[in-house]
């Protein structure tokens, strides 16, 4: 076995570029000394050096953790090395399993509310339990805007909120301006929380009145109208401002004819027949 190997042999025996072993060089890791004409010859101490770096950086240790490592090692220290990378993966499979409970949780969501499709355009009053929420005050003018402000909510929260299979997310209008047949001006976005999930305030239980829209947002004015209209028939007020809740939307499909929006009106309690 030779006591020296020049940088190509190195190269080919990792199956890794020259440009990153002469980085490994420049970052003070590997030590190779020059011979007589300049050119590297790394020893067999720079390969057990190697075959170390190459096994941490298989299991997701950085380049950083790994030169502290190889700084100074003993078994102690790589019993703790390990110990803390296993501490790090447990979080990170933690996490993925958070992720995936929210995901099966909106195909459930999602599959259940395409199955009540015989139901969408009924008006009808349900009693709701108070909602957990992280709200996000801000006046929007245009339809087209409120994805920014969502996105606005997301980044400040982006721990916990993913707007990809996030059917939670919903909107606020003012009451007065949805009442005179207006459409387009929301004051709030929201997304809905789990009961341990951090939050930012409540929206209150009690009677709504209810609709659901299938299809593109240019259909809800309309549901609105008609959602208004019924509340003054059956003699009913509102209390607060009404709001969209985005079961279905541009970030689950692009077809719009699949949009699945629902409207919510509080009605005053004490008001219902």
């Amino acid at each position: 076995m030779k006591e020296y190997y020049k940088i190509g042999e190195i190269s080919k025996l990792y199956g890794i570029g020259t440009d990153s072993l002469r980085y490994y060089e420049e970052i003070g890791i590997l030590k190779p000394r020059r011979d007589d004409n300049g050119y590297r010859m790394y020893s067999i101490n720079d390969i057990r050096t190697l075959n170390i770096l190459r096994e941490l950086r298989s299991i997701g240790f950085s380049m950083a953790e790994i030169k502290n490592h190889l700084a100074d090692f003993d078994v102690a220290k790589t019993l703790n090395l390990f110990q803390e990378e296993i501490d790090t993966i447990d979080q990170k499979v933690k996490s993925l399993e958070s992720l995936k409970t929210q995901l099966a949780d909106r195909i459930e969501e999602i599959q259940d509310h395409l199955r009540a499709e015989a139901t969408f355009g009924q008006i009808e009053i349900k009693s709701l339990l108070p909602r957990k929420i992280l709200k996000l005050s801000e006046n929007v003018y245009r339809d087209a805007d409120l994805d920014f402000v969502i996105k606005k909510l997301q980044k400040e929260n982006e721990d916990q909120l993913y707007i990809i299979g996030n059917g939670d997310m919903g909107a606020t209008i003012p009451l007065d301006y949805i009442r005179q047949g207006n459409y387009g001006h929301f004051n709030s976005v929201f997304c809905i929380m789990g009961e341990n999930d951090d939050f930012d305030t409540v929206i209150a239980g009690g009677d709504y009145l209810c609709t659901t829209v299938k299809g593109g947002y240019d259909r809800i004015p309309v549901a609105w109208k008609s959602l208004f209209t019924d509340l003054e028939k059956r003699g009913l007020a509102a209390d607060g401002d009404p709001m969209e809740l985005y079961i279905i939307d541009n970030h689950d499909t692009s077809v719009e004819s699949e949009y699945i929006t629902q409207l919510q009106i509080k009605i005053k309690a004490g008001n219902t027949k």
